[in-house]
């Protein structure tokens, strides 16, 4: 017998794994720079090379790329800096993993700090969080009908699917080239920069992604001007583009997750050979699942009239897109300077990073907790530390609505820090302002048993013999008018017009008469 199928391509959770990485090395100042009286301020982040997934385990392969800003008193520009990197490599154990499933790695940096060793040797040391997700993509081959349905009764049903039909890693490019303000003096150097993306607004359309968004860019620079004194601006520029997402989309459900994984910033020279421009080169990675919900018609239950049929199940599990959802959360706190550190003059730069330290299901959805390390760049009040930083933590607590939701479903979340500002309020505080945006996309799991194959046999004559022509049959509680009809041989519409029955529907005490049929049976 000829079974027609329909494939559904969905995604399965399959576990997750926790572990944490110290990294800890030291490292030396390059010739061409001037040795290090005090660490102003140092920045990492971790860059994923390469995630290879094994039969219970998973090598993770990634780096940690850090810049130090410092003073140095051996030099007639004080500030200056210094970069480098920390390879390491984690075997963690995912007792159900295989070969061919895909992995995420999402990390925290717990802790980063540099100490001096000596005017010519760095400490740096780092402790990082890494969490890990395993899935895979599950091909279902449900049946829904038979070729040939004569002489055949099926009984159908409709299952509610979340398919998977793009799964990938890309990258977007923005490039750009602004110019320094017309109130500040060329550029000898830069000597510390950072970018942000602000306002993003990811959408699907038919084969492309759009993304639409700001870059916000802080630039640090000595001057050309006399004794090279210490500048810096901040500005922003949009940027727009699209990606080509083969087999996307308006109305498909995605869950992209975009970072920053390169920055570069240079001097350039504008028209007049003044170094007045500087070019931008950032890379975002996305992440990217793209999901189309559907509700698919598949075979329940099947038997004959005239041959014995027996359906082959097999039980499947998948998840299905319960809700995808975000919450918005303002955040501000006040951060005073320590007792020893130079008055603030002036607020260079303020960022941030997130750090989940905790997410618990409860009956509202999901309760995400945790903490936003600041830091704070500044011009201070003192000729020998002509700029410095200052530290801060600003704990949150933040609820993403989700109905219906219960421990047994699995959710992936997406940290975003939007909308750093930070202001002066005297010269010893300063308050930070920020939005945090909390999005996730929640999945229910759900099993169901699907027919496989369909035996076929020769009909028992001897069996079918015994079996009476007509009998009447009283309801019980739990019959249904398809298990009757399969179980005296006969169909649903006979035994509905041999009772003049309207519905399916029974109730329990209530007469029938059911009389046997054979052969084919009628529409």
């Amino acid at each position: 017998m000829e079974i027609i199928k329909k494939r559904i391509r969905t995604n399965q959770f399959k576990g997750r794994a926790f572990t944490q990485v110290t990294l800890d090395d030291d490292f030396n100042v390059p010739d061409v720079r001037p040795d290090i009286d005090k660490i102003i301020q140092e920045n990492g982040d971790i860059k994923i090379m390469e995630v290879r997934v094994m039969e219970g385990k998973v090598s993770v392969h990634g780096k940690l790329d850090f810049a130090v800003l410092y003073i140095s008193g051996y030099d007639a520009r004080p500030i200056h800096h210094m970069d480098g990197s920390i390879d390491f490599e984690e075997v963690v154990n995912m007792d159900n993993v295989a070969q061919g499933d895909e992995v995420k790695v999402s990390w925290d940096m717990e802790d980063l700090r540099t100490s001096l060793i000596n005017s010519r040797k760095l400490s740096v040391r780092s402790i990082i969080s890494l969490s890990l997700s395993a899935s895979c993509i599950v091909e279902i081959e449900a049946a829904q009908q038979v070729e040939d349905p004569a002489g055949v009764c099926t009984r159908t049903r409709r299952i509610d699917t979340s398919q998977i039909h793009i799964q990938k890693k890309d990258t977007f490019r923005i490039k750009d080239e602004i110019t320094v303000p017309a109130n500040k003096p060329n550029i000898l150097e830069i000597l510390w920069n950072a970018a942000a993306v602000d306002n993003l607004d990811i959408r699907l359309t038919d084969d492309k992604l759009s993304l639409r968004g700001e870059l916000g860019i802080f630039v640090m620079y000595s001057s050309e001007e006399e004794k090279n004194p210490l500048q810096f601006f901040n500005t922003s520029v949009g940027f727009s583009g699209n990606l080509e997402c083969h087999g996307a989309k308006e109305e498909m459900i995605g869950h992209i997750t975009a970072r920053i994984i390169h920055t570069e910033i240079e001097v350039r020279r504008d028209s007049d050979m003044e170094a007045r421009n500087v070019g931008i080169e950032v890379v975002l990675e996305l992440e990217m699942a793209v999901y189309e919900d559907e509700s698919v018609e598949i075979l329940r239950d099947v038997y004959a009239l005239d041959k014995k049929l027996t359906p082959v199940y097999r039980p499947v599990v998948f998840d299905n897109i319960l809700m995808k959802n975000q919450s918005n959360a303002r955040l501000h706190q006040r951060i005073k300077i320590k007792n020893d550190q130079a008055k603030i003059l002036q607020i260079c730069q303020a960022g941030g990073h997130i750090k989940i330290d905790r997410t618990q299901i409860n009956e509202n959805g999901i309760l995400v907790e945790g903490v936003v390390y600041v830091q704070i760049l500044y011009v201070a009040a003192d000729d020998k530390v002509p700029v410095n930083s200052m530290k801060g933590m600003v704990p949150f607590s933040s609820q993403i609505e989700i109905p219906d939701m219960d421990d047994t479903c699995t959710y992936e979340i997406a940290p975003v820090l939007e909308q750093v500002s930070s202001t002066m309020q005297d010269s010893e505080e300063i308050e930070v302002k920020m939005l945090l945006v909390l999005s996730a996309i929640v999945f229910k799991r759900v099993k169901a048993d699907i027919i496989e194959e369909i035996r076929e046999e020769p009909m028992d004559e001897s069996q079918a013999d015994q079996m009476p022509g007509i009998i009447g049959y009283i309801v019980r509680p739990g019959d249904e008018l398809w298990t009757l009809a399969k179980n005296f041989n006969t169909t649903t519409d006979e035994i509905m017009a041999d009772n003049s029955l309207e519905q399916e529907q029974l109730s329990p005490r209530q007469k029938l008469v059911v009389m046997r049929r054979a052969g084919t049976p009628q529409d």
